[in-house]
């Protein structure tokens, strides 16, 4: 009799063991589950997308957006923020639906200048010096307002200044393609004020503070625009007015001539 309690005993307390395991076994696959489900935000195709396209322009047009995808579902290296592919160009083709992932985009001074040029477009340069550009603080990744003055006639009352880009990327100041994510740079060839083109570095072999004016300033624009660009260039003066950050349109001007300056 006391053996048969004994075995029962037992019995009940595997039985409160094995149920106690099994708790815990599904508790912690319905974590696991959870977890898998949760919803990661990740960066994707809205269609595809051609090998040396701008991440910016890409990001602009809506051509990537992000998107919610449970977490079991993520590629390995895919990119959540928008930040960690500004300013590099598309490496690799990336089809309609994919994931973005970091491999993908690599910056131009990895992949040559023309992987920065977005399709469709072309990349001229204008001569540059510290007063047309402003005093050289233009950056590769930044947007810049073409502007040309021409004048006719040699009076004053005919010349005119007027906004012949309101937009346009800087992929190259001097030879330096090197975008402020990078956090290096590099260079395609020496400048003549030395220091590799380094905007604003202070390296040695310059003044103390001084900030470096590259010779040209590199554009990506349309051909049609880099004919405006050359023959106001060569026609007129030309003047470029660094846009800020936060701008998001700019407004469309009549131009400026004499004496409506004064007025």
């Amino acid at each position: 009799m006391r053996s048969k309690v004994f075995i029962l005993i037992v019995a009940i307390l595997l039985g409160l063991a094995a149920a106690f395991f099994a708790a815990r076994y599904l508790d912690s696959a319905r974590m696991r589950l959870e977890a898998e489900a949760q919803p990661v935000e990740v960066l994707v195709a809205q269609q595809d997308l051609q090998v040396g396209s701008s991440a910016d322009q890409l990001l602009e047009s809506d051509q990537i957006v992000v998107e919610n995808i449970p977490r079991q579902y993520v590629s390995d290296g895919a990119v959540s923020s928008p930040a960690s592919i500004e300013g590099q160009v598309l490496a690799f083709p990336v089809s309609k639906g994919e994931q973005i992932t970091a491999t993908r985009f690599k910056y131009a001074t990895e992949v040559g200048l023309s992987y920065a040029v977005p399709k469709d477009y072309v990349a001229i340069s204008i001569p540059n010096n510290a007063v047309k550009g402003v005093s050289g603080l233009i950056k590769p990744g930044d947007h810049v307002m073409v502007l040309a003055t021409f004048e006719t006639g040699g009076e004053l009352e005919d010349a005119i200044t007027k906004v012949i880009m309101r937009k346009a990327r800087v992929i190259a100041a001097g030879a330096d393609v090197t975008t402020a994510e990078t956090g290096t740079t590099a260079s395609a060839a020496p400048e003549s004020q030395g220091g590799g083109g380094i905007l604003g570095g202070g390296e040695a072999g310059g003044s103390q503070g001084q900030t470096e004016v590259p010779g040209t300033i590199t554009l990506a624009i349309p051909p049609a625009e880099a004919e405006r660009v050359v023959f106001a260039e060569e026609q007129g003066r030309v003047w470029l007015a660094l846009i800020g950050s936060a701008t998001t349109q700019i407004s469309e001007t009549p131009g400026m001539t004499y004496p409506g300056v004064l007025e």
